[in-house]
C-alpha cells in the first residue's frame, strides 16, 4: 500500500546569515520551480520581517512543515557548500553554544558581500539604472520606508558578491616576424627573455629580469612582435621543490594518521616543521589533501618551506590567513575545487571545505591559544582543536596533534592515539631558588648569572609578567596564596580591595598572612618594567634590552634581555631566568596549572645551559614534573585534580558575559534563566566580569558533568537573553580564564 502524500509542500531549514542567538534556522517553503536546484548547502534568498535575506539550507523536509509561511525566493548558483560542511558546521555550532551565522560564515568564500541589492527595474525620480549595484545601506538612506516595498515588487534584488579578482598584466610574443633590434638592446633583451620564459610573462617580472622600462616594452609593442593584457590574477601557489626526503621519525608517524583516526605526538617543538611536511608529503603521496593549522602567521614560514622541500615538483602549496586579501577568495576556490595539495593556515581556514574526499588535518603546536578567537572577536568562538576532531570525524580522514605538552583536554580525551615521543635531545641544568623569606625581586644566583653574562658574550633572558600589575597576593614569609574560603581559588587583587573570579566574594585587603600571621604580604608577578629597573640598579648598567608587547630595544645584541613569555621563550638563551613563577602555579583560573607547565617546559625548551626559577614553592609538582620533562605524571595528577571538580575534559563548562545595567542584568537572569535550567547544570552567578570586559560586564558560569548537557544549557541561556532589551551576550564553551 503506498504511503500517503504528505498535506504540506515540501520546505527546507534555511540559516540565516543574522549573527544573533536568538533566531535558530527558520522552515521555508521550496517552490515547485526551485525543487531540483534546492540542496543541503545551497546559498538561498529568502525574506524576514519584509526584508531579503541571504541564508543556507542546512536541512531538507520533504513531507513540510506546517510552521512554513514564506518560500524561498531564489537560489544563488554560484556558491553552495558541500553537505559534509554544512553537518560539520551544525555540530560545531552544537559544541561552541554559538549562533549558527559566523560559522556558516567561516566556511563560506571570504569576502562574501551580502549587503547589496541589483536593481531590475526602475520607478520616477530613481537615481538608479536597471543592472546597476546598490548598497543597502545607499537603498536605505535613497527610499527609507520604501525599500521594503521595492524589495516585495522584485526592483531591487538582493545580490551576494564576491570580491572582484585582482589582476596582472602579461607579455606575449605574437608574431613570428624577426625585427631588427640591432640598435635596441633594451628591446632584444626584453624579447630574449620573454623567449626564455615561454613567450608569455607577468611584465613586473619581464622588466625586472631584463632590466628594462616600460617605454622598452611599448616600442616592442610598437613593432608588432609582442602585445600587453590583463587576466585574472591567479592563486599565489608554490611548487614543491623536491629536494629532499621527509624526516624518517617523522614520516612514520604520518603513516599512522595516513590511516585515519586522532593522533598525538608530543614532538620537540623545533621537529613542527618536519612533522607537518611528512604529513602533507603523505597526504599527497595518497592522492589527498592536507590542511596545516598553524597558530600564527609568523610561524608559518618554516613550516612552508620544509613542505616544500618535501612535495614533489608538481605538488602546490600555499599559505591562508586573514591578511591576505583578495589572494585569499581565489585560494578558497583552489582549496574546494581540488587543485591545491596542501593548505598552511591559521585558525581561519579550519572550516575552508576541500574538494577530495578524506583529508589529512595537523594542528601545530595544539594547546596554543592563538588556536581560537578571543572573546569579542571575528571568528568561532571554539578551539581549533576541537573542530578539527569533529572534522576528522565528519570527513573520515586523520588528524595529528603536534605539542611536546599538549592540552589536557586533548590527553584526557578518550580515542586519542599516542605516537611514542622522540627522547628530548637536550637539557639544561635546573636550579630553583627557594624565595621565601626574601622580599627581594631577584635572588643573588640570578644576578650572578646577569653579571657573568656581562663579561663572557653569553646572553641572559629575565621572563617577567605579561601584565603590568599583580593577579594575586602571597605570603613572603610562608609563601602561602590568599585564597576563596568557599572556592579555593587564589583571590584577585582589584583596586578596592580582593575578589574571588569564580563566586564574587569580595572582601578588602588584608594586612596580614592568614597561615603564618606574617606582615609580608605582596603582589604575585614582576612586571617587565619593574625588573628592568632592578637589574640597571643591580648590574650597573643601562643596557638591559627589552622584548615585550612589541616594544624591542636591544633585543638582538644587550647580554640581558628582559621580556614578556612569548617573544622571548621564541628565541634560545644561554640561560633564562624566571624571577617569580609563582605568579603561574598560584594563578585562579581552573586551567591555571596546565599553563604554568607548558610555560616553564618552553623556558627550559629555549635554554641551551641553566634555567634559574625563584619561587616560594620549590615543591610544587607542577614545578618539578616540568623541569623533569615529565608530562605524563604531570597529566596525571592534574587529570585526576579536574574529574573531581568536575572540569574539562570530565566535564563543561560555559562562561557567559552578558553587558548591560546591572539591575537589568540580574532581573533577566532570574526571569529568564534559572528556572530553565535543567537539573544536573549549576548556574555560578552573574558576577562581576574581568576588568577587560569592562564597567558594566557580568559573567555567569555554567557547570555540568556532562559536557554536551553544558553545551545545550548555554545555547539555551544565549537565546532567551538575547531577545532581553539592552543586554548583549557572549558565549565562551570551555573557556580559557574561569
Amino acid at each position: 500500500m503506498r504511503p500517503e502524500p504528505s498535506p504540506h509542500p515540501p520546505a527546507a531549514r534555511v540559516a540565516l546569515l543574522v549573527n544573533t542567538h536568538a533566531l535558530p534556522p527558520l522552515s521555508y517553503l521550496v517552490p515547485p520551480e526551485l525543487r531540483r536546484r534546492v540542496t543541503t548547502g545551497s546559498l538561498v534568498v529568502v525574506r524576514l520581517s519584509g526584508r531579503s535575506e541571504l541564508g543556507v539550507v542546512v536541512g531538507l523536509l520533504p513531507d513540510g512543515d506546517d510552521r512554513a509561511r514564506e518560500e524561498i525566493l531564489r537560489v544563488v548558483e554560484r556558491l553552495r557548500l558541500p553537505s559534509t560542511t554544512v553537518s560539520l558546521c551544525l555540530r560545531v555550532c552544537e559544541e561552541a553554544a554559538a549562533p549558527l551565522a559566523p560559522v556558516l560564515r567561516a566556511a563560506l568564500p571570504p569576502g562574501l558581500g551580502i549587503a547589496g541589492y541589483r536593481v531590475r527595474g526602475s520607478l520616477p525620480g530613481w537615481p538608479w539604472r536597471p543592472g546597476e549595484l546598490v548598497s543597502r545601506s545607499a537603498a536605505r538612506r535613497a527610499l527609507g520606508a520604501g525599500l521594503r516595498e521595492a524589495e516585495a515588487a522584485g526592483i531591487l534584488e538582493l545580490a551576494p558578491s564576491l570580491p572582484e579578482p585582482g589582476t596582472v598584466e602579461l607579455a606575449v610574443i605574437t608574431s613570428a616576424r624577426e625585427p631588427d633590434l640591432s640598435r635596441a638592446p633594451r628591446q632584444r633583451a626584453l624579447l630574449e627573455a620573454l623567449r626564455r620564459r615561454g613567450g608569455r610573462c607577468r611584465v613586473d617580472e619581464l622588466l625586472r629580469e631584463a632590466s628594462a622600462s616600460r617605454s622598452s616594452l611599448r616600442a616592442l609593442a610598437a613593432r608588432g612582435k609582442v602585445r600587453t593584457l590583463r587576466v585574472a590574477e591567479p592563486p599565489p601557489l608554490l611548487e614543491g621543490l623536491q629536494s629532499e626526503l621527509p624526516e624518517r621519525t617523522a614520516a612514520d608517524a604520518a603513516r599512522r594518521v595516513l590511516e585515519g583516526g586522532l593522533w598525538l605526538w608530543r614532538a620537540p617543538t623545533r621537529a613542527h616543521p618536519a612533522a607537518a611536511a611528512a604529513l602533507a608529503a603523505a597526504a599527497v603521496s595518497a592522492g589527498r589533501q592536507a590542511l596545516i593549522l598553524i597558530p600564527e602567521v609568523e610561524m608559518m614560514g618554516p613550516v612552508v618551506e620544509q613542505i616544500r622541500r618535501v612535495l614533489p615538483k608538481s605538488a602546490s602549496v600555499a599559505t591562508y590567513h586573514a591578511g591576505m586579501g583578495r589572494a585569499r577568495s581565489a585560494l578558497y576556490g583552489a582549496a574546494a575545487a581540488g587543485r591545491l595539495d596542501v593548505l598552511v593556515g591559521t585558525r581561519s581556514a579550519a572550516l575552508l571545505p576541500l574538494g577530495r574526499p578524506r583529508p589529512l588535518l595537523c594542528v601545530v603546536d595544539e594547546p596554543n591559544e592563538a588556536h581560537r578567537a578571543e572573546p569579542g572577536y571575528e571568528g568561532v568562538p571554539l578551539h581549533v582543536r576541537e573542530i578539527s576532531l569533529l572534522r576528522a570525524a565528519a570527513e573520515g580522514g586523520g588528524a595529528l596533534f603536534l605539542s611536546r605538552c599538549p592540552s589536557l583536554a586533548l590527553y584526557g580525551r578518550p580515542g586519542v592515539c599516542e605516537i611514542p615521543p622522540p627522547p628530548e635531545r637536550r637539557w639544561p641544568a635546573v636550579r630553583i631558588v627557594d624565595m621565601r623569606g626574601s622580599g627581594a625581586p631577584l635572588s643573588r644566583t640570578a644576578l650572578e648569572a646577569c653579571r657573568r653574562a656581562l663579561g663572557t658574550g653569553r646572553r641572559v633572558g629575565v621572563v617577567g609578567n605579561r601584565l603590568g600589575y599583580a593577579t594575586s597576593m602571597v605570603c613572603n614569609g610562608c609563601g602561602a596564596a590568599l585564597r576563596c574560603p568557599r572556592c579555593h581559588l587564589a583571590l584577585a587583587v582589584l583596586a578596592d580591595g580582593l575578589s574571588c573570579p569564580r563566586c564574587g566574594r569580595r572582601e578588602p585587603a588584608r594586612e596580614r598572612c592568614p597561615d603564618c600571621g606574617s606582615g609580608r604580604l605582596g603582589p604575585a608577578g614582576l612586571a617587565v618594567e619593574r625588573l628592568r629597573r632592578e637589574l640597571s640598579r643591580s648590574l650597573g648598567t643601562d643596557n638591559t634590552g627589552l622584548l615585550a608587547g612589541g616594544r624591542i630595544l636591544r633585543a638582538d645584541e644587550a647580554p640581558v634581555v628582559v621580556g614578556t613569555p612569548h617573544p622571548m621563550l621564541s628565541r634560545r638563551w644561554d640561560c633564562v631566568v624566571l624571577p617569580d613563577a609563582d605568579h603561574l602555579l598560584l594563578a585562579s583560573p581552573a586551567g591555571a596549572r596546565e599553563r604554568a607547565f607548558r610555560l616553564l617546559h618552553r623556558a627550559a625548551e629555549a635554554t641551551e645551559r641553566l634555567l634559574i626559577i625563584q619561587t616560594r614553592h620549590p615543591e610544587d609538582p607542577v614545578l618539578r614534573a616540568a623541569v623533569d620533562d615529565d608530562y605524563p605524571s604531570f597529566a596525571r595528577v592534574e587529570l585526576g585534580r579536574l574529574r573531581a571538580l568536575g572540569y574539562p575534559p570530565f566535564g563543561g563548562l560555559v562562561a557567559i558575559t552578558l553587558r548591560g545595567p546591572e539591575e537589568v542584568v540580574r532581573r533577566a537572569v532570574e526571569s529568564r534563566v534559572r528556572s530553565a535550567l535543567q537539573s544536573g547544570v549549576e548556574l555560578w552567578g552573574p558576577v562581576p566580569a574581568p576588568s577587560a570586559d569592562g564597567p558594566s560586564a557580568w559573567r555567569l558560569l555554567l557547570r555540568s558533568r556532562e559536557r554536551a548537557a553544558a553545551a545545550r544549557a548555554g545555547r539555551l541561556v544565549a537565546r532567551r537573553l538575547a531577545r532581553a532589551e539592552r543586554i548583549s551576550v557572549r558565549v565562551e564553551v570551555d573557556p580559557e580564564e574561569v
